[in-house]
């Protein structure tokens, strides 16, 4: 098949979509698939070695710089029908989301979706002159949803979110995005002990992987971790990623007395995020947001279990029996702190918590699996028109 995905966010931006998208593209054309990607252009200088990877002007979000809003008109589009494609994904409902259903119309292919995001848990990054209320970007997500041939949506919880905006059951398909295991298996190369010399010998790491903004709920995860050195000093907290609340957090770190005992490494490249997940103790994680877990998936497929917030995506993974993690209902400081120290004191808890992570992602989280399941949602919409 010839597929044309389109996205407003590619690596090397960080984050789950552009991660997911490039595990996507990797499998497919493993299989001898052709993926073309219809991305926004990163940076001037930046240059990508891939011809089958299409850029367009972009500008970044006025309020958010990483991000970048693509302007759908370039060149490249000229090349569309040179392709051949047989159908069409996009990954967002923005500008190039938009362009993808021009595209679909216009060359009569069907066009799938996937709801990576919910959208309306991040306004709080507009400022509130433009800042439109929940339930307007609740009605756009289900226009935006109705327009497509099929949504996929990573959880059966997000799922179940668009059908209460009006998305009929019916036209969606819940298909989570897998996780590159054979990643995994490398040896670590970046050893956080030795970059960063406050982590001593005997310390357990207590680890955070994300981009640092409010809605990942650092701010909490660092009350609770003031509150597990309280029972356990042998600990140091790590939080990879970079993010608008990075001098906000540290601020925090140093009011709460905490902040010898917390690093911040900033944002990392895949390769040394997988060898944090493989050097930690434990993967905490608050987020409320989170459509897929992605950053749950990995650490257990690092063989490091997880004591999260159960909401969303998260919800969807850690309450599936035998999965390898410790879920919390509600944010609560000692229900967190406890979790966490219990796993910490007895080594049998968390033995069985490790062993159980790494089998259940493999059974059932697999980009392998994921990808199979894409493609013949792929055929059967093919198959249809």
């Amino acid at each position: 098949m010839n597929i044309g995905m389109f996205s407003d966010t590619y690596l090397p931006q960080k984050n789950g979509v552009a991660t997911a998208i490039k595990l996507y593209k990797d499998e497919m054309e493993k299989r001898g698939h052709n993926v073309y990607l219809f991305v926004p252009k990163y940076k001037f200088d930046y240059k990508r070695n891939d011809d089958k990877i299409f850029e367009f002007p972009a500008v970044k979000f006025l309020f958010e710089k990483e991000q970048r809003i693509a302007l759908p008109f370039s060149p490249e589009i000229f090349k569309l029908k040179e392709l051949n494609l047989d159908i069409i994904h996009s990954h967002d409902p923005f500008s190039m989301g938009i362009l993808a259903r021009v595209v679909s119309r216009m060359l009569k292919l069907k066009h799938v979706a996937t709801h990576h995001t919910m959208y309306d848990y991040y306004l709080h990054y507009l400022p509130l002159i433009v800042r439109p209320q929940p339930e307007f970007v609740q009605r756009l997500i289900k226009n935006w949803c109705l327009k497509t041939d099929k949504i996929i949506a990573p959880t059966d919880n997000i799922k179940e979110t668009l059908v209460e905006y009006g998305v009929p059951s019916e036209h969606i398909v819940t298909i989570p995005t897998g996780i590159d295991l054979a990643s995994f298996d490398k040896p670590i190369n970046w050893d956080l002990k030795k970059e960063y010399p406050q982590i001593k010998e005997d310390d357990r790491i207590l680890l955070f992987v994300g981009r640092l903004g409010k809605e990942k709920n650092i701010s909490f995860l660092l009350k609770v971790f003031k509150k597990v050195l309280m029972d356990e000093t042998k600990v140091k907290f790590v939080i990879v990623g970079g993010g608008p609340e990075k001098e906000e957090l540290e601020k925090l770190a140093m009011d709460l007395n905490i902040a010898e005992n917390v690093i911040f490494t900033g944002p990392q490249p895949r390769e040394k995020v997988i060898d944090a997940y493989k050097q930690a103790y434990l993967f905490i994680f608050a987020s409320y947001t989170e459509t897929q877990g992605l950053v749950i998936l990995e650490s257990m497929a690092a063989g490091t279990p997880v004591v999260a917030l159960g909401k969303l995506g998260v919800y969807d993974i850690l309450s599936q029996e035998d999965a390898g993690g410790i879920m919390i209902k509600e944010l609560n400081e000692d229900d967190f702190s406890h979790e966490i120290l219990k796993v910490l004191k007895e080594s049998s808890t968390y033995e069985e918590l490790k062993k159980k992570a790494e089998i259940f992602v493999k059974n059932n989280y697999s980009i392998e699996k994921c990808v199979d399941m894409i493609l013949e949602l792929y055929q059967k919409e093919i198959v249809s028109v």
